[in-house]
């Protein structure tokens, strides 16, 4: 693949429909849900660049997701169409950065996210440069993607905090959490009536260790001083093994239509 010279195969769409069991009580997609349709469409664009994590474990390798940034202009509806495309740029033989993009049935741009990615070693658990496992036309892409992360403050005094303990069915086929279930575990933690008044316009996440069936975790939450339309998160377990997840989300009111419905 040539940078300069992107071929078809280079982005990759999806069109999708909300469905039912994709949305919250405002019948608008729940943010794990998002997350779910960036790792589908990303996974299944590797597959067809052959460098999907199935493809990596032929070598006892496999990808994963370090952190997200997204910035959400509004979030589509219970049986809206839409298009969901990405494509993908490695950066210093180090990361993967693959841009997400969705737009609704008049080619509007809703939703725009960028992610990085590694290649870890699946039995020492450690990254390892892209080069080891992708050959120089499979580290092509779509030329080069800006490097859009910020920094994701502490929670130092959190004032909302619940607990899970990982189930089996929170697990994909590397045999850790999947990335949208902390995200999931994360807004857990804020009160219902916030989460039914308010909705994310941009949310920040870094991954920062993972954990494994039947460990307790611990959601910790606090709102910012400076802002107080800005929640930072931390997931950790509770058994000492640290910060698993930071995330940031900037919320905004919802309109006085966007209630909740009663089905």
């Amino acid at each position: 693949m040539n940078s300069e010279r992107p071929t078809p195969k280079d982005r990759y769409s999806r069109r999708l429909r909300v469905r039912l069991s994709e949305v919250d009580p405002r019948a608008t997609l729940r943010v794990q849900s998002l997350f779910d349709w960036f790792q589908d469409c990303g996974c299944e664009h590797a597959a067809i660049l052959g460098i999907s994590a199935a493809d990596l474990l032929e070598s006892d390798h496999t990808w994963v997701l370090l952190k997200y940034h997204v910035e959400v202009l509004r979030p589509p509806v219970w049986n809206e169409e839409v298009e969901v495309t990405s494509w993908r740029a490695p950066l210093n033989d180090l990361y993967d950065l693959r841009l997400f993009c969705v737009k609704d049935a008049k080619g509007h741009e809703i939703i725009r996210g960028n992610s990085a990615w590694v290649i870890m070693d699946f039995i020492t658990r450690k990254p390892v440069r892209l080069s080891r496992c992708l050959d120089s036309e499979k580290r092509g892409g779509m030329g080069s993607i800006p490097d859009t992360f910020e920094r994701i403050p502490p929670v130092k005094n959190p004032r909302y905090i619940t607990d899970f303990r990982v189930r089996v069915s929170d697990l994909d086929f590397n045999r850790h959490v999947n990335n949208s279930i902390y995200i999931g575990w994360a807004l857990e933690a804020l009160p219902e009536a916030f989460l039914d008044s308010h909705h994310p316009r941009a949310i920040e996440v870094r991954f920062v260790h993972e954990i494994s069936r039947g460990k307790a975790i611990l959601s910790e939450a606090q709102f910012s001083d400076e802002n107080p339309l800005k929640s930072v998160h931390k997931i950790s377990g509770k058994a000492g093994e640290g910060e698993l997840m930071r995330m940031a989300v900037t919320w905004e009111k919802n309109a006085p239509s966007q209630k909740p419905l009663s089905l």
